[in-house]
């Protein structure tokens, strides 16, 4: 039984929709932990998942087994949830029309990272760490490699038949520096949908011994003053604010659930003139790019905030149809085919100026330059947030001066949108993550180097 066997299965059962994601994935990982290799795996899963839309309620059911009779009891339970679930659903599900699709797709990546043995790979992370404990200050070192290979083929009951292929690599080192009682932590991460020539034109080693430095150097740094300043922002943060602040609250489910501060916000001028945020998952080789979402619709750049104006949410069919809009804009994502989709972000930023870094920074009397995160906290319904940076820098007089450690800096989301008045002429795509929301998806952001004026600044 194949799966255009099954949604017409489903449908014959009285189902108003199906479809069915085939997923074969192939994974690396290589961990080390102070210098000993803690993981070294090469494993792979493939399995599917079955979503039924019965009497306009969702089912869904996934499994692992290929038999012809475990594809009709997956079939038969996503519908027996389905059903049991309509008994006491008050709101039914519709889905807005999206185009029929049949392609297929493949990423090539330059360098195939399966083509590279563990060993190889565990003497890359090896090289790593006897680079920066050569430091005395460095007393601790972890590092995580990942690299999959997955292919997905995705079948519905209104004849889209879409498969792609894509290859990911990520790399993760954390440093820890000790010095008479003082400690300081910092990361950097690597990261693409592409392969293993990421690291030609991203040296770990070179990039491990600059944040030793700086790991090491934030020892003697100052603690930060408190009030309110200018804040230049460097990408790595720029890009951690738009997904975090911004596009988490352009997802349309936390839109429709009232659970986001931009409802009913389309149209609305939410943000100064100088400020355009898009989530693209079209951008080559940035960790969140994908083809296709999990719903077959084909990926394409979404403009969420337009010279200040909010133009557009973050998309499935079922929200779009609720928000009265008949397009999906491909936001659908899941973590595997073990779960189901949801409305998930991409590749999010914010688009360039034309500010060099001196011009952003030559009228700014007394404020400070902020680089890189360190976790922090967003409340898309309170519109607020705080977060933690790497390093910071004061900038006097239009000069970088003093380094700065145990930086933050926080706002209302509005507020802060409103006060950005400069950007850098350049973008750059930022650190590459998992976003987390009870899954886990690649997601990458970036942006200019960004100028905020009034922003509340502190220690953490």
């Amino acid at each position: 039984m194949d799966e255009y066997q099954i949604v017409k299965r489903a449908l014959s059962l009285g189902a108003e929709y199906c479809d069915i994601r085939v997923e074969d994935t192939i994974e690396t990982n290589v961990s080390r932990r102070n210098k000993e290799l803690s993981r070294a795996v090469l494993g792979s899963e493939k399995g599917f998942g079955i979503r039924v839309l019965f009497k306009g309620v969702w089912g869904f059911f996934s499994s692992n087994s290929f038999s012809v009779t475990d594809l009709k009891k997956a079939l038969d339970k996503a519908i027996d949830i389905a059903k049991a679930a309509s008994t006491t659903s008050r709101e039914k599900v519709e889905l807005a029309e999206t185009k029929v699709i049949r392609d297929e797709i493949i990423w090539k990546p330059k360098n195939n990272p399966l083509d590279v043995s563990i060993e190889e790979k565990n003497k890359m992370l090896i090289e790593l760490e006897k680079e920066t404990y050569g430091f005395n200050e460095i007393k601790s070192v972890d590092q995580n490699y990942v690299d999959e290979k997955t292919t997905l083929h995705f079948v519905n009951s209104e004849g889209t038949d879409v498969s792609y292929e894509l290859t990911r690599v990520f790399l993760q080192v954390n440093f820890v520096a000790r010095r008479e009682g003082n400690m300081n932590s910092m990361r950097f991460r690597i990261g693409g949908t592409c392969g293993y020539e990421i690291f030609d034109k991203n040296n770990p080693i070179e990039i491990a011994l600059e944040k030793s430095k700086k790991t090491i150097e934030m020892l003697d740094a100052r603690l930060p003053p408190s009030g309110r300043f200018t804040v230049v922002a460097d990408p790595e943060l720029t890009g951690v604010f738009t997904h975090e602040a911004v596009g988490h609250a352009c997802e349309a489910d936390l839109v429709v659930s009232g659970e986001s501060i931009l409802k009913d916000r389309i149209g609305e001028k939410i943000a100064n003139d100088v400020v355009g945020i898009v989530d693209d998952p079209t951008i080559e080789n940035a960790f969140g790019s994908i083809p296709y979402d999990d719903e077959g619709v084909k990926a394409r750049c979404k403009t969420l905030i337009k010279d200040g104006v909010l133009t557009e949410y973050i998309l499935n069919r079922e929200t779009a149809k609720k928000l009265g809009l008949d397009y999906s804009n491909g936001g659908a994502r899941a973590q595997s085919f073990a779960y189901r989709p949801l409305v998930r972000m991409s590749n999010t930023m914010i688009l360039p100026g034309d500010h060099s870094f001196e011009e952003l920074i030559e009228d700014i009397k007394l404020g400070v330059f902020a680089k890189g995160t360190k976790g922090g906290q967003v409340d898309v319904v309170k519109g607020n947030f705080q977060f933690n940076t790497q390093e910071a820098y004061m900038i006097e007089n239009g000069e970088i001066t003093k380094l700065l450690k145990n930086f933050s800096l926080s706002g209302e989301i509005l507020d802060t949108l409103k006060n950005i008045d400069a950007l850098g002429k350049e973008m750059q795509i930022g650190d590459p993550g998992f976003c987390g929301k009870g899954q886990l998806v690649p997601v990458g952001d970036g942006g200019p180097f960004t100028r905020i004026k009034n922003v509340i600044v502190g220690g953490m």
